[in-house]
């Protein structure tokens, strides 16, 4: 017995160790990393704007500073109304609007920052916690089960990027994890001699979870049909006392979400439109099913490979957790886990394997899959280290596990911490924004000149020195280059045209500055040579 109690007070005290260290992850740098493209998103939508709407306004040739562009288009002001940023929402119908109802309102009460746009997905990731400690009781009415899981989502590389990243993500996952404890506990509650208000109040309560789900993100709808499966599959639950308020739970929802499916339907050409990227496969679909699965656990923006070291073993970790889950519990356990995981992953990777696409392949479409992996290796985890028929070597091996991917989370947030593009993050897009801001930042007062799109100016100008100026064209344009004193003119991820224009026009030298034509400089001749070229 005493054995019994000191193993569960080093789960809980490591648990807890875990947790404060995760929790502090998740507000450490939180300004650090690229704000990229899906990022400027989120500030664009939310300040009542699209990207097309920058071009028109902006592309003129003008000179602007980079602090006067991302105050206009990143954050709220009064120039665009709350009615503006709900017809952004619209356009996007593809993104559930409440997150970035959110961030609107997060963005008008406090400074405007990088950090504190991100802090709202910080703070809002903390709330994952006791949802996923309530699940777990629930589930398994453990606490301990609760505190072990607590530890690993805390700790888990993969939850700690996403808290730091200004989409719905963190949202989603709250919205999860609470739905899924509220109907469990809503069936329980049915269950039992309760007053007839305490069950009806239970079943409004999820009613409520499944509508903040939906208005969190529109993959919320596989949790919705996973929890309907897990009701409508098991034959316990099968019958009028439950299936009458969870109908009526489902209907409320749908009500409730009617704005927001009128809106999909009358822009649905636009829905798909905003989703084409995702019908393009990628190669090596496979190989990233299982870097997203050691990403969990262990991530040092590692490549997908079939010699990753660490696929393996995480591999079999999980799928043995998933068994042992099956094994050792309920149907009524085991068969909820496993819908939460089933739904999702098969509405992912069916359709890539039958037409084609890459939605298996994006990382943070797969939560709710990854979180009911997450509680069945908590499950494991604590079943093994409590096991006091098990011998003293294997239990201190499930121990040297546990530890093992504490430290392996504790090492994997400390390296992308420190690092301002990660995986998450799109090589591609963000690469090397870091590196051409420094040295344009390095100029006394520096001319920035673009035709690039404004998907790739807007990033890179959250960047920039208050002071730099910008001057953007749309492509076909070559600008007129003020005369006024400009210590460096550089190019900034110019086209062809571009750089042919100022060459011929102003028969300057350009110098390529930064790899793969990030960043050019621009040396002009002499002021009369300049003036008779013109």
């Amino acid at each position: 017995m005493e054995k019994s109690k000191s193993t569960t007070r080093w789960l809980q005290q490591f648990a807890a160790l875990l947790l404060i260290v995760g929790i502090a992850f998740r507000f450490v740098n939180l300004g650090y990393k690229v704000y990229w493209y899906d990022e400027i998103h989120t500030s664009l939508r939310s300040s009542g704007y699209l990207l097309d709407d920058v071009i028109p306004q902006a592309y003129t040739g003008q000179l602007i500073r980079a602090k006067d562009l991302v105050e206009i288009y990143q954050y709220p002001t009064a120039e665009k109304s709350l009615q503006d940023a709900f017809t952004s929402f619209k356009k996007h119908p593809e993104h559930s609007p409440l997150y970035f109802l959110l961030a609107r309102f997060w963005m008008q009460t406090f400074s405007h920052s990088v950090a504190t746009i991100r802090s709202l997905s910080a703070l809002i990731s903390l709330l994952c916690f006791p949802a996923i400690y309530w699940l777990c009781l629930e589930l398994f009415q453990s606490v301990t089960v609760g505190w072990v899981a607590m530890g690993i989502l805390a700790i888990s590389p993969f939850h700690v990027l996403y808290a730091q990243e200004a989409r719905a993500y963190s949202l989603w996952t709250f919205t999860i994890l609470f739905s899924s404890a509220a109907l469990l506990r809503a069936l329980r509650v049915t269950q039992t001699e309760k007053p007839r208000k305490s069950k009806r109040f239970a079943w409004v309560i999820y009613a409520f979870s499944l509508t903040f789900g939906l208005y969190s993100h529109l993959f919320f709808t596989f949790v919705y049909l996973s929890h309907g499966i897990y009701v409508f599959g098991l034959k316990q639950w099968r019958k009028f006392e439950y299936i009458f308020p969870a109908l009526a739970a489902v209907l409320l929802s749908v009500i409730l979400f009617l704005p927001w499916l009128i809106i999909i339907f009358t822009n649905f050409p636009d829905l798909i439109d905003n989703t084409s990227s995702h019908r393009i496969t990628r190669p090596g679909t496979m190989l990233f099913w299982g870097l997203n699965l050691t990403r969990l656990i262990f991530d040092f923006n590692q490549g997908y490979s079939l010699l990753n070291p660490v696929l393996y073993p995480i591999i079999f970790l999980a799928g043995y957790s998933v068994y042992f889950l099956v094994k050792k519990t309920s149907i009524k356990t085991w068969f909820f886990v496993i819908a939460l995981m089933g739904v999702m992953g098969t509405a992912l990777i069916l359709p890539d394997l039958l037409f084609g696409g890459q939605r298996s392949t994006i990382a943070r479409y797969g939560i709710p899959s990854y979180l009911g992996l997450q509680i069945c290796l908590a499950y494991l985890l604590t079943q093994k280290i409590s096991d006091d028929s098990l011998k003293i070597k294997q239990i201190k091996r499930w121990k040297y596990i546990l530890i093992a991917i504490g430290i392996s989370g504790i090492f994997s947030c400390l390296a992308s911490s420190i690092h301002p593009v990660w995986w998450h993050k799109s090589y591609t897009r963000s690469r090397y924004i870091p590196q051409v801001a420094e040295i344009v930042n390095l100029s006394d007062s520096p001319l920035v000149i673009s035709d690039a799109e404004p998907g790739r100016i807007l990033p890179f100008s959250h960047r920039l020195k208050p002071n730099v100026y910008l001057q953007l064209v749309v492509q076909s344009n070559i600008p007129f280059i003020p005369e006024q004193d400009f210590s460096d003119i550089f190019l900034y991820r110019p086209s062809e045209v571009l750089i042919e224009g100022i060459e011929r026009i102003y028969q300057a030298n350009l110098e390529k500055v930064y790899k793969k034509g990030w960043l050019w400089r621009v040396e002009l001749p002499a002021t009369e040579d300049s003036n008779s070229s013109r």
